[in-house]
């Protein structure tokens, strides 16, 4: 073969690759959305309550919050969660006093004493996302119930009893969202919040007033922010 001839066919073989097309490889578009291939998690989470504490001011004051949850993805957008926090916060002590002149006596706040709450709920929760994170994150909506009770309350023994506040147990309903980060494939990072509400059961010499009811559901406020192991 001459020089010309060898000269022709690198040309042509150079022609040819040019004319080939991309590999497939070049032409993918990485999608912004990722699966979640692990059903369960884990994890704990610290934050704080901004209750009300009824028209007496008897109920639970505002506080922290601690605790952990656990979670198991069902089929497509849902997931099924369950939840423990303890509330260590403070209460205030109301009696009832009569004032000279007076025709019924007035309750007034005497001071305030120790109350720790256990909360113990389960939750449905929708991921707008479904079993999928978009740019490694994933928002979601929840609603839930459970109980709340009080698991130390300090004695009043200075008030009658018809005047003592106990908070009790009772049905704790909720209903929010929040939004999860995955730092990591496994590890997620979580922001919180939900309408709390429960019950209050006011001292029977309260509701002997005529203007007080024996009973009085409370609307709260709940934010928390935590860690989720994905496994």
């Amino acid at each position: 073969m001459t020089s010309r001839q060898a000269l022709r066919w690198t040309l042509a073989t150079v022609v040819a690759c040019a004319l080939l097309p991309a590999p497939a490889a070049g032409q993918a578009i990485r999608s912004p959305y990722r699966h979640l291939e692990r059903t369960q998690s884990g994890g704990l989470f610290t934050g704080y309550i901004a209750t009300d504490r009824g028209s007496l001011e008897l109920g639970p004051a505002s506080g922290p919050a601690i605790g952990g949850r656990y979670g198991i993805r069902l089929s497509g957008p849902f997931a099924v969660e369950g939840e423990v926090a303890y509330i260590p916060t403070s209460r205030y002590v109301v009696g009832l006093e009569e004032p000279e002149g007076a025709e019924t006596p007035i309750p007034v706040r005497l001071r305030e004493a120790n109350i720790s709450l256990l909360q113990l709920t389960a939750a449905l929760r929708f991921n707008l996302t479904g079993p999928r994170t978009y740019r490694n994150l994933q928002p979601y909506l929840l609603v839930g119930g459970g109980a709340a009770f009080s698991v130390s309350n300090e004695e009043t023994p200075d008030l009658d009893l018809d005047e003592r506040f106990n908070f009790g147990t009772s049905f704790a309903g909720q209903l929010g969202g929040g939004i999860e980060w995955f730092a990591m494939r496994r590890l997620a990072l979580r922001l919180d919040g939900r309408l709390l509400f429960w019950e209050l059961d006011n001292p029977r010499a309260f509701s002997e007033l005529g203007n007080v009811s024996s009973e009085e559901w409370i609307q709260n406020f709940y934010f928390s922010v935590g860690a989720a192991i994905h496994f």
